[in-house]
C-alpha cells in the first residue's frame, strides 16, 4: 500500500527575498509546479502535498533569495513510522539532476530496493550564463549552506533516520562533497560519502589567480566520515596523477593525494586490499581503516575510465559500503 506524504513546506506569495532567508526544521519556503513523470505536487492552505511515491518528483526550493529546482526519490515502502536513510547525489559540473537521477546511475533502484530517500539537487549557473539555462556548477559558496538547509528541510517532510545522511557526486559534485566533508557543521551530520573524480586541490594556469586551493578537513575541523573515492585511469579531465587537465585551465592534485588526505582525516594507517561489490575484476582497490573509530577510506581505480560515472553498477558498492560504515 501506497503512503500519501505530506511535505511541510510553506507557500509564500509577494514575498521579499530578504524575507525568504529564515527556515524552521518544520518551514521552508518554496515555490512548487508541475512535476515531471506526471506527478503534481498541489498546495492546499499553504501546504504542499506530494500526492506519489515511488517516482521522480520535483519541487522548487528558495534559499536566500533563489528557486532551485530540488529532485526526489521516496520509495513505495516509506511510512511516517519508520525512520530511513537519506542519501544526496550531486552532478557535475555543466550537468543537472536528471543526470543523477538516470536508471543507468541505479539510484533510484538501490532507493526503492533498500528503502532510501535520493534527493537530486541543482547547482548554479554561472554568471553570464544563457537564461533558462540548466548547466549547472557547484563552485558559489553558497552551496555549503544550502546543503545544510537541504537536510534540514528533507527532515522536517520526513521521518528521516538523522544517523544515516549519506552524500554521492561524480566531478563537481564530488568536489563540493569534499568541501562539505571540510565544514564543520555540515560533516557533523554526514555519515559518508562516495565520490567518482572530483578535485581536491589544485591551482588556475590564469597567471592573476596563482594561489593553490587544497580541501583538507583535517585542518579546517571536519568531522571524520568514511569515504569510498573511485578514480578513472583514463581520465585526461582530472589525470590520475594530477597536473595539467586536458584544456589546460587547472593543474590539479593527483588522485594519490586525495586518498592521503582522507587517510590524515580518519587517522587511517595501513592498507589492505578489497573488492568492490559490483566492480569488474578490473577495479583495484585498498581499504584503510581506523581500528579505534571504524572509519574507513577505499581508494579504487577503473583503469579504463575516462570523467565519468562508471558502466558498470557502482551504485552496489556504494551502498554495500554505505552499511558497512560508522553511522552518526
Amino acid at each position: 500500500m501506497k503512503h500519501k506524504m505530506t511535505l511541510p513546506i510553506t507557500l509564500v506569495r509577494g514575498a521579499r527575498p530578504s524575507s525568504l532567508n529564515g527556515f524552521t526544521s518544520r518551514t521552508a519556503v518554496c515555490f512548487l509546479f508541475m512535476i515531471c513523470a506526471g506527478l503534481l505536487i498541489t498546495a492546499h492552505a499553504g501546504e504542499a502535498r506530494a500526492q506519489t511515491q515511488g517516482t521522480i518528483q520535483t519541487i522548487m526550493v528558495r534559499f536566500r533569495g533563489v528557486d532551485r529546482p530540488v529532485s526526489l526519490y521516496v520509495p513505495t515502502s516509506y511510512g511516517s513510522g519508520t525512520p530511513i536513510p537519506l542519501l544526496f547525489a550531486l552532478h557535475g559540473a555543466s550537468g543537472d539532476a536528471s543526470v543523477m537521477y538516470d536508471p543507468d546511475k541505479h539510484i533510484t533502484e538501490f532507493a526503492e530496493s533498500e528503502g532510501f530517500i535520493a534527493v537530486f539537487p541543482n547547482g548554479l549557473n554561472r554568471p553570464g550564463a544563457p537564461a533558462g539555462s540548466t548547466n549547472y556548477y557547484w563552485e558559489d559558496p553558497v552551496n555549503q549552506p544550502y546543503m545544510n538547509h537541504l537536510i534540514d528541510l528533507m527532515q522536517g517532510s520526513f521521518t528521516i533516520d538523522t544517523a544515516r545522511i549519506y552524500f554521492v557526486g561524480f566531478s563537481g559534485g564530488a568536489k563540493l562533497i569534499y568541501r562539505l566533508a571540510a565544514d564543520p557543521q555540515i560533516s557533523a551530520r554526514i555519515a559518508a560519502v562516495a565520490t567518482v573524480a572530483g578535485e581536491i586541490g589544485g591551482k588556475s594556469t590564469d597567471p592573476t589567480t596563482s594561489d593553490w586551493e587544497v580541501i583538507d578537513p583535517s585542518a579546517s575541523g571536519g568531522v571524520p566520515m568514511s569515504a569510498l573515492l573511485l578514480q578513472g585511469g583514463n581520465d585526461i579531465r582530472l589525470p590520475e596523477h594530477g597536473g595539467f587537465d586536458d584544456e589546460f585551465e587547472r593543474i590539479g592534485a593527483s588522485f594519490q593525494v586525495k586518498v592521503d588526505i582522507w587517510r590524515l582525516f580518519i587517522n587511517a594507517r595501513t592498507g589492505s586490499s578489497v573488492t568492490l561489490l559490483g566492480a569488474p575484476a578490473r577495479v583495484e582497490a585498498t581499504r584503510y581503516t581506523n581500528t579505534t573509530t571504524g572509519h574507513t577510506v577505499i581508494s579504487a581505480r577503473d583503469p579504463v575510465l575516462a570523467h565519468r560515472w562508471p558502466e558498470w553498477n557502482y551504485m552496489e558498492a556504494i551502498w554495500d559500503f554505505f552499511e558497512q560504515a560508522p553511522t552518526r
